[in-house]
């Protein structure tokens, strides 16, 4: 799994899953949840039954249900071939866009972040506008404002 992601990603995994793993594995799908979930992934029940049978059960010579840290680097994998965030968010703003024209007031952005799921304070918008070059009274392109929060910040 080394060649799928950095080594930053793979120390990142490592902690969350023995902070977690108290025991050195997962051994049940609320464990195996709350990592990834931890690792800020969103993923389903279903998602979860599925990867945490599917590691159960590839692994012969776990007869116990047991997810070791280099199984779960393959449920990692896994799930991150599926999950697409930028993508998710741009069709979560565009099913907001009722005129079809593909961008949103500032104001309704601002109210679509500060109120549905999970909750920005108006600071954290604040930032983000500033961030994505967002005047309080204008429109956001959609693809644009995605493109740009969804840009890892150089952190040199």
């Amino acid at each position: 799994m080394a060649h799928y992601f950095s080594e930053a990603q793979i120390d990142a995994f490592k902690e969350c899953f023995f902070f977690h793993a108290k025991k050195g594995y997962v051994s049940n799908e609320g464990e195996l949840s709350i990592i990834i979930r931890s690792l800020n992934f969103c993923i389903t029940k279903d998602e979860v039954h599925k990867y945490f049978s599917k590691a159960s059960s590839v692994n012969k010579f776990n007869l116990d249900g047991r997810i070791d840290f280099a199984s779960f680097l393959n449920i990692m994998h896994s799930h991150s071939q599926v999950e697409n965030k930028q993508r998710e968010l741009k069709a979560a703003l565009v099913a907001q866009d009722r005129e079809r024209k593909g961008h949103l007031n500032a104001a309704e952005l601002r109210h679509i972040l500060t109120n549905i799921g999970e909750k920005l304070s108006n600071k954290e918008v604040d930032s983000l506008f500033s961030e994505a070059g967002v005047h309080s009274n204008g429109h956001v392109n959609i693809s644009s404002f995605v493109e740009i929060i969804m840009t890892p910040q150089a952190d040199y």
